[in-house]
């Protein structure tokens, strides 16, 4: 638990503001593995296993929150947040202001797909199979979609660094 928390609550806070529901979900995918403890030798990958059941169990009780309420779309209620607070640590050591600026303005015209998968693939390391499972796309569609992510980047930022 100890070795895993942080990546699940960082992973966790991307779908919901709500702290005390992270906490919970996070709790309670670790009551339930230790209540199948004898089976959790089967888990591959703990990582994987873990994000993935963080992820269902917080779009699962933000489902359930939904139905209560009625007054939200389920769509809507799939948020992933875009806030990449190592990404920004990250710039304001490597690059200048200016630069900070310009990529900000680029992963803001990115999908909120495309801000998951550039999350779970750069931040959580995790591979291509992992990535589908948790997004529920093929294997190929991750490729693609990281293909077209890399490109659109790419082109954007070519774009922003020649306008100025």
């Amino acid at each position: 638990m100890r070795k895993y928390y942080t990546a699940l609550y960082n992973y966790g806070a991307r779908f919901t503001n709500d702290e005390a529901l992270v906490k919970d979900c996070i709790q309670e995918v670790f009551i339930s593995l230790w209540q199948r403890r004898e089976s959790a030798a089967e888990i591959l990958s703990p990582r994987y296993y873990l994000l993935r059941a963080v992820k269902n169990k917080v779009l699962k009780s933000l489902h359930q929150h939904v139905i209560r309420i009625g007054s939200m779309e389920n769509e809507s209620a799939y948020d992933f947040l875009q806030e990449f607070s190592v990404e920004k640590l990250i710039i304001d050591k490597q690059m200048s202001e200016e630069q900070a600026t310009i990529l900000r303005k680029t992963m803001a015209q990115l999908s909120k797909r495309q801000h998951e998968l550039i999350y779970l693939k750069f931040y959580q390391h995790l591979d291509h199979a992992q990535i589908a499972g948790l997004m529920n796309l093929s294997r190929q569609s991750v490729y693609n979609l990281l293909h077209e992510t890399i490109q659109k980047l790419r082109s954007l930022w070519q774009a922003e660094m020649f306008n100025q």
